[in-house]
């Protein structure tokens, strides 16, 4: 069974990670200066549990961690599992999630979201849109807001930034 720690004292951290080769971005607002969280890569809830105890035993729970969740999101689950489905026939071989996968609505990844910050799991996530940029529109316009009952603080510079992406890549020709 795993060993959930129900934390309420530690603010909800929510990151984005827009390409492999750029850092991610914080999208919450800190009051004070926090610790670098360290990221936490894991196949399941199960996995990210085991390694962010180690984590907090070994380097002590006052550092913050954050886990990498792969994200396709749309607003309905069918489309979200075609656009994923779409995304790997153009690839050669089989993909495999380098880190939590989720495929779904936005209503559904900020609920995956609660849970793993209510139960202790991480202090927050670093999402990692598949599909760009549907995915960052659904992000700002419905997972965020989904999380302000929670705590969640937005960094408005930081969504500014995200939204002139979205823009971007919405006047790219495809």
């Amino acid at each position: 069974m795993a060993d959930f720690h129900i934390t309420h004292g530690r603010p909800l951290r929510v990151g984005i990670e827009l390409s492999a080769t750029a850092p991610w971005i914080e999208l919450t607002a800190l009051d004070c200066p926090l610790d670098t969280p360290l990221r936490v890569q894991a196949a399941d809830l199960r996995e990210a549990c085991q390694k962010v105890a180690t984590i907090r035993a070994e380097v002590g729970h006052d550092v913050p961690t954050l886990l990498d969740v792969e994200v396709v999101i749309a607003p309905d689950s069918r489309s979200a599992r075609a656009s994923l489905a779409i995304l790997d026939s153009a690839l050669r071989t089989a993909r495999r999630p380098a880190s939590l996968l989720y495929v779904g609505t936005p209503k559904g990844l900020a609920g995956l979201i609660a849970d793993i910050h209510t139960l202790g799991i991480a202090d927050g996530v670093i999402l990692q849109p598949l599909v760009l940029p549907g995915v960052l529109t659904h992000i700002v316009g419905e997972v965020l807001p989904a999380l302000y009952p929670l705590g969640l603080l937005p960094c408005d510079d930081a969504l500014e930034f995200v939204s002139r992406v979205v823009a971007d890549c919405q006047l790219r020709p495809a």
